[in-house]
C-alpha cells in the first residue's frame, strides 16, 4: 500500500483522489492555479483555548481504526469492463450505532474492506452502508459473521461525542489516524487557522471546511480530529501540496458530519444534500444596482436564475437580502460569528431533511418574506457520481458505442474536446422541467475500426438525433435501434424461400445526426451483421446495459 502525495490527496495510494480545491484544480500539464480570493480581510476571533489536558487521552485513540481498501473502478471510455484492483488505505473511526465513520473517496467502488481498531493485530471485513460523495464522507459497518467478535474486543471505546459548534480560531486541535510512514496510529497537533466556505472540483459543490496546521499526510483520510475538549470536532479529507504554500490541512467540521449522517438510513437510502437552488450576481456595482432599482440602504445578492422547484418563494431579478433572517452583504457573504464571514451558500448546503427555509427578497420597491420550501438536491442532466446517480450505461449500435454524457468524462483531458467540455456546463445550468424533455445527453465516445465505420473518426461528439428524431435519453436511442433492427429482421424474413438475389443493402439507413459535425450514416443491416464480431473482439458481454434492464 505504498503511495506517493497527490494534490488534495489523504489517502496512501494515488489513484484514490478525493475532491480537490477549485483553486487547486490542474492544467492539462498539471501546474496547479490559484483563483484570486474573494474574502473580505476582518480581525479573527479569539477564544480561550481550553486547557490541554482536555485533548483526547489514549483511550479515545481507541476508536480509530485504519482501513485497508480493494476496489476497482469502472472505465468511462469502456463502461462495460473496470480497471485492475487497486488497494489503498486510509483512517476511520467509531461512531454511535455500531457504525465507522469515514472519507467516501477512500471507500468509493470498494471490493473488499479491512478494519483494523489502533491496540488490535486482527483485521475484520467491513462494507460500505452509506455514501455520501456530495460531502465525502461515508459509513462503514462490520460485516455480520464477525461484527460481535469486533465489537466485544471495542468495549473499552465507547464512540466519541461529535462537537456542537465549530471550534475558534487558534484552539488546539488533534488529528489521528494510519498516514504513511508507518503502520500505527500517528498523532499531531496544531490549531485552527480557519472556517471558510470552499468550493470542491465539480461535480461536488461548495462545502463548509475547518483549516489546521497540524500535518496531515496521505492515509490521514477519514481520521477523527479532535478538539480541545476532547470532542471530534471534524474528519481530516484534503492537503494543500503545492510548493508555495505550507501547514494547510482540511477537516469537514462536526456540523457538516451531523448534517450527513440525518440523511442517512432512509427508506430510499442516503438523500444528498441540498442544491444550491438559483444562481446570483454580486451587487456591489453601482451601474447595476441603479439598473435594478436598488436603493443604497438594501445590501444582498441579484438572483439571476430560479429553479423551477423554488419559484414560490424566488423569482429572477430578486434581490435576495435574508436567508432564515441573517442579512447578506453585496459580496454574498454572511456573519458567521462575531466578525468571521462566511460565503452565504453555507446556510443553503447544510439544510437537514425537512428544514423549511425562509428567504427574504426585495421585488417591487418592497422587502418581503416569502414563504417557506424546503430545499433538496437538484441533479443535473450530466450525471455526477457513479452507483449514486447514474450507473455505468452504454449501446453497441454496429461499430460504434454510446454512453450518458456524464460530468466524469471532464476527467479525460486529451480525448474530452473543449466544445464538449462546453456543452456539459451549458447544459448544466439548465434546471429540471427546463431540459427539453431530454433525460439524457447521448455521447458517441468511441468509433470502433471495422469496414462498418471506414472513414468515420468522429467519436467523442453529441448525438442529437436519430434519422431526424430527437433523442432524449439512451434508452430511447437503444428503442429507436431495435425498431430498426426489427424492421430488418422483418425484411429479411420475406425474402426467404424466395429466388430473389442477395441483397447488397436493405435499403434501410440509421442516421445518427451528431452536433457541430457531419452525420454517421450506417447500413443497418450491414450495422447488425457487424456487431456480434465487434462484441467479440472487444469482449464485451452483451451489447447494452441500461438501468432496470436486466434482459438488455
Amino acid at each position: 500500500m505504498d503511495g506517493s502525495p497527490v494534490a488534495g490527496s489523504l489517502v496512501d495510494d494515488e489513484s484514490k483522489v478525493p475532491p480537490l480545491l477549485a483553486s487547486l484544480v490542474p492544467l492539462e500539464e498539471g501546474v496547479p492555479v490559484e483563483k484570486e480570493p474573494d474574502i473580505i480581510p476582518v480581525q479573527p476571533l479569539i477564544t480561550h483555548t481550553p486547557s490541554l489536558q482536555s485533548l483526547p487521552s489514549p483511550s479515545a485513540w481507541r476508536t480509530v481504526c485504519l482501513l485497508e481498501v480493494v476496489s476497482i473502478l469502472w472505465i468511462p471510455l469502456c463502461p462495460w469492463t473496470r480497471t485492475h484492483q487497486v488497494t489503498s488505505s486510509g483512517s476511520g473511526f467509531v461512531i454511535t450505532g455500531r457504525r465507522i465513520l469515514t472519507n467516501a473517496h477512500l471507500v468509493a467502488n470498494a471490493i473488499d474492506i479491512r478494519v483494523r481498531p489502533h491496540g488490535s493485530a486482527k483485521r475484520y471485513l467491513a462494507k460500505v452502508t452509506t455514501y455520501g460523495p456530495d460531502v465525502d464522507l461515508a459509513v462503514v459497518e462490520i460485516e455480520q459473521s464477525v461484527a460481535e467478535d469486533f465489537w466485544t474486543n471495542m468495549a473499552d471505546a465507547p464512540p466519541i461525542e461529535l462537537s456542537d459548534s465549530l471550534p475558534a480560531l487558534q484552539e488546539t486541535v488533534q488529528a489521528l489516524g494510519f498516514p504513511a510512514g508507518g503502520r500505527t496510529i500517528c498523532v499531531t497537533e496544531g490549531v485552527v487557522s480557519r472556517v471558510d466556505s470552499i468550493e470542491l472540483t465539480p461535480p461536488a459543490d461548495s462545502t463548509l471546511v475547518v483549516q489546521i496546521d497540524a500535518a496531515i499526510n496521505p492515509g490521514n483520510s477519514g481520521g477523527p480530529v479532535f478538539d480541545a475538549r476532547g470532542r471530534i470536532t471534524g474528519v481530516a479529507f484534503c492537503k494543500d501540496v503545492r510548493g508555495s504554500t505550507d501547514n494547510i490541512g482540511y477537516v469537514i467540521p462536526a456540523e457538516v458530519v451531523k448534517s450527513f449522517l440525518s440523511r442517512c438510513g432512509g427508506e430510499d437510502g442516503y438523500i444528498l444534500s441540498p442544491s444550491m437552488p438559483y444562481r446570483w450576481h454580486k451587487l456591489e456595482n453601482q451601474s447595476l444596482r441603479r439598473a435594478h432599482q436598488v436603493p443604497d440602504g438594501v445590501c444582498g445578492i441579484l438572483v439571476t436564475s430560479v429553479a423551477p422547484a423554488i419559484s414560490s418563494a424566488l423569482h429572477e431579478g430578486d434581490v435576495l437580502t435574508r436567508i432564515d433572517g441573517r442579512p447578506i452583504s453585496d459580496d454574498g457573504q454572511i456573519q458567521l460569528r462575531g466578525s468571521e464571514l462566511i460565503q452565504h451558500r453555507y446556510l443553503v448546503r447544510n439544510k437537514r431533511i425537512g428544514e423549511p427555509t425562509v428567504f427574504t427578497v426585495f421585488r417591487n420597491k418592497v422587502e418581503e418574506d416569502r414563504p417557506a420550501v424546503e430545499l433538496r438536491d437538484l441533479p443535473p442532466i450530466c450525471p455526477r457520481w457513479l452507483d449514486v446517480d447514474y450507473l455505468p450505461e452504454y449501446l453497441i449500435l454496429g461499430a460504434l458505442a454510446l454512453v450518458p454524457l456524464a460530468q466524469n468524462h471532464l476527467l479525460w483531458y486529451k480525448e474530452c474536446p473543449s466544445e464538449l467540455r462546453a456543452t456539459i456546463n451549458r447544459w448544466n445550468k439548465r434546471w429540471p422541467g427546463e431540459r427539453d424533455g431530454k433525460d439524457q445527453l447521448v455521447l458517441l465516445v468511441t468509433v470502433f475500426a471495422h469496414e462498418l465505420t471506414f472513414g468515420y473518426r468522429r467519436g467523442w461528439r453529441i448525438v442529437e438525433t436519430y434519422n431526424g428524431t430527437p433523442i432524449t435519453s439512451l434508452r430511447h436511442l437503444r428503442e429507436l435501434w431495435r425498431a430498426t433492427r426489427d424492421e430488418v429482421t422483418k425484411l429479411r424474413s420475406s425474402r426467404e424461400g424466395t429466388e430473389a438475389p442477395p441483397m447488397k443493402s436493405s435499403g434501410i439507413f440509421v442516421r445518427l445526426g451528431l452536433q457541430s459535425d457531419e452525420d454517421i450514416v450506417l447500413d443497418a443491416a450491414a450495422a447488425m451483421d457487424a456487431e456480434k464480431g465487434v462484441l467479440k473482439t472487444h469482449a464485451i458481454e452483451r451489447p447494452s446495459f441500461i438501468r432496470g434492464d436486466d434482459d438488455a
